[in-house]
């Protein structure tokens, strides 16, 4: 047995940092995936999928259980990383819970989730993923903050969704640009309650389409693909933070627009034991 933690995507946010870790985190809505990542843990160095792999915030989690980074685990990924597609939180929540089974460190869900978004916002690699990634389901993050001191509402959308990757984009270079963060914390704010007005699937791709074009994240080649999808008929927006699409629309409709795609469909859980 081991353990499965899904990837999320973020549909719009507002970043809310305060010198408490545990109070830091984004307003948002999130959705999380059936697709993710497993953990196990094993004999001598990190691996993601078969190949020596390490990043600052599974390290930072490796210091906060106790553990020597010479301690091995394995890590076997359904996402790309650096896309949006939340695979540090994904991947440090799976790795917290097969720890804590097999060092025996008893420690609770929220314990470990919150460990693991505190690793998160110190290494500025995500704010509200852990969040999402933790609750399953499509998350209204209305106060930001750890899974277990946010606040938030849950609904049980089902949607089947298909995603075309362009490339990266850096969360920790968006995350330290005042003027960027300032730009996202504005229509964020604005499109969280737009959303809340009218918590619908369809209405959730269009505010999204507008945060991105709004704060300039979206660039006029996401914009077009997005573009020619909805002259389509098909529903559409960019994924936050990654140079992805993300859409209702068959997964090889995508593939005529590039070669990496995925689909995966609205997942309700939160890390599992597999």
């Amino acid at each position: 047995m081991t353990f499965f933690a899904p990837a999320s995507i973020t549909a719009f946010f507002s970043p809310k940092i305060s010198d408490d870790p545990l109070k830091s985190g984004s307003t948002g809505v999130g959705i999380t995936l059936s697709k993710g990542v497993k953990a196990e843990l094993s004999d001598d160095r990190i691996r993601l999928n078969g190949r020596d792999f390490s990043f600052p915030t599974i390290e930072l989690l490796f210091e906060k259980l106790g553990l020597e980074l010479k301690q091995g685990l394995k890590l076997e990924s359904q996402i790309p990383v650096g896309c949006g597609f939340g695979f540090s939180g994904a991947a440090c929540l799976a790795a917290a819970f097969e720890i804590n089974k097999k060092m025996k460190l008893k420690k609770g869900y929220f314990e470990l989730t919150d460990i693991v978004h505190e690793c998160e916002v110190e290494s500025r690699t995500g704010l509200g993923d852990v969040v999402c990634q933790s609750y399953g389901g499509v998350v209204v993050r209305k106060v930001a903050g750890s899974p277990s001191m946010v606040k938030i509402e849950k609904y049980l959308f089902n949607d089947d969704l298909s995603f075309l990757v362009i490339g990266e984009i850096q969360t920790s270079k968006i995350l330290r640009d005042d003027e960027i963060v300032q730009r996202i914390n504005r229509y964020g704010e604005e499109a969280l309650k737009a959303f809340l007005r009218n918590p619908e699937m369809e209405n959730l791709f269009r505010i999204s389409k507008e945060f991105a074009v709004k704060t300039g994240l979206m660039d006029d080649e996401v914009l077009e693909i997005i573009k020619d999808l909805e002259r389509q008929g098909y529903l559409a927006s960019m994924v936050m933070l990654g140079k992805v699409v993300f859409s209702n629309c068959d997964v090889e409709i995508l593939k005529e627009y590039g070669e990496k795609t995925l689909k995966a469909r609205i997942s309700q859980v939160g890390v599992v034991e597999v």
